[in-house]
């Protein structure tokens, strides 16, 4: 080989290298840009978290609405929802209750009636599931003579603070059409688990709301203390049939120009599943159904957004974009591994590290911020310290759980009575009224 051969192929064989070494690094970087931009986004909104709410009265309730509770076989705990709502300041001769008892074979529908709710009873095997009860009922009631103006959606295990409806309401009356109210975890013991799994509700449900509502943004709903009005239901009728079919009516609501309101003042807690069985159902429905909601909506938001140069959808498109907050946790360590391991054997630039370190700092300052925003008490700071185990925890659960990863999963999360087996067989109870 002459010397001009071998100069030609050590320079062929560096750009080979060179190109290697960039087909490594640049999707690397792009990750872990993004990963940070996530981040980023979640510290803002922990830091916007922190403005108060604006201040003022609740307009005065004129409104009639019909409050659906959606039920199957929830006869451990309807009767305690219904309570809470038998006990708000609403004016009573304002509002109903209206029980859905779907496909129920227990006392549901008996002990909804006996506490003085509407009883409506869905008898639809073929189709099981909170968001065609959902469709189904508010198809019913805004057919009849004398419609509501609005319709709740409270879900049965739910305990509700006396004003959550004059706070709802309220938004109504200054023009919204869609409204949220605070949904946080109804504590059922002080184990770490329990108060992690609390924690994960109250920056979801708090503070990130909390901080798109200071920034005058709209919010996303979350299924359990909603409020429609008639008319956007007329408009746009309940067609989100997924399980998680809360984020898909929100994306949609998004795209057809409307925008939910947050009512930081209406609030409402329920038990969330312990751990074991009724917490791996419940993770499977959520996961299916929000990666069924991001495949299908994420592309209609960017194409709208760039083709059609609807700016005011960037937002909703970047929160919906941005993964579970331990699913990020666990992406920005594995890339601040795989980028320092590079960096370390010689195969990288120092820079490629950097972007994946903001990300891993974003998320405990999300934590952190967030919980201090919020007024969270000492213990759930305490049990931040088993957080990791949780985490690798829920990994191993969506390993196990991937192949089942169905938007189309539905089954109801177990009540105390599913472990004694004290369901009642007694039917559906009286015919609704």
């Amino acid at each position: 080989m002459t010397p001009r051969e071998r100069s030609v192929d050590s320079m062929s064989w560096m750009s080979a290298d060179r190109l290697l070494r960039w087909a490594t690094v640049a999707p690397l970087t792009i990750a872990g840009v993004a990963a940070a931009a996530a981040g980023a986004y979640l510290d803002v909104l922990a830091a916007a978290a922190f403005a108060n709410p604006p201040a003022g009265g609740l307009l005065p309730p004129t409104r009639r609405l019909v409050v659906l509770v959606p039920a199957h076989n929830e006869a451990d705990l309807v009767g305690r929802c219904l309570g809470s709502l038998n006990a708000q300041d609403y004016p009573p001769d304002l509002f109903q209750v209206a029980v859905i008892a779907d496909n129920c074979t227990d006392a549901t529908a008996s002990i909804a009636a006996s506490m003085g709710a509407r009883v409506l009873v869905r008898d639809d095997p073929e189709a099981p599931g909170k968001g065609p009860a959902l469709r189904w009922a508010m198809d019913r009631l805004l057919s009849e003579p004398g419609a509501p103006d609005a319709v709740a959606v409270v879900d049965a295990d739910t305990v509700a603070a006396p004003g959550l409806l004059t706070a709802l309401a309220s938004r109504l009356e200054a023009g919204a059409e869609a409204v949220q109210g605070e949904y946080l975890a109804l504590a059922e013991d002080d184990s770490p688990g329990a108060t992690l799994r609390a924690a994960g509700f109250l920056l979801f449900h708090k503070v990130r709301f909390s901080g798109r509502a200071a920034l005058g943004l709209p919010c996303n709903l979350v299924g359990n203390g909603m409020l429609f009005s008639r008319g956007l239901l007329e408009e746009m009728p309940w067609s989100a049939f997924t399980s998680a079919e809360d984020l898909e009516y929100s994306v949609d609501l998004r795209l057809a120009g409307h925008r939910p309101i947050y009512a930081h003042d209406a609030c409402l807690r329920a038990p969330l599943p312990s751990g074991g069985r009724a917490a791996n159902v419940q993770r499977l429905r959520w996961e299916g159904g929000r990666f069924h909601v991001v495949r299908t909506r994420l592309p209609k938001l960017v194409r709208e957004i760039a083709v059609a140069r609807r700016w005011s959808l960037l937002d909703a498109a970047v929160d919906l974009a941005v993964p579970p907050l331990g699913v990020l946790a666990l992406v920005a360590l594995a890339g601040t591994a795989a980028s320092t391991l590079l960096v370390v054997s010689g195969a990288g630039p120092a820079w490629v590290v950097l972007p994946w370190v903001v990300a891993s700092a974003s998320i405990p300052a999300f934590v952190l911020g967030g919980l201090a925003s919020a007024g969270a008490p000492p213990a759930t700071y305490r049990a931040l310290a088993v957080a990791p185990k949780y985490v690798a925890s829920s990994l191993l659960t969506r390993l196990r759980l991937l192949r089942g990863l169905r938007a189309d999963t539905w089954e109801r999360t177990e009540r105390p009575s599913d472990a004694t087996g004290t369901h009642s067989k007694s039917g559906n109870g009286p015919s609704s009224t």
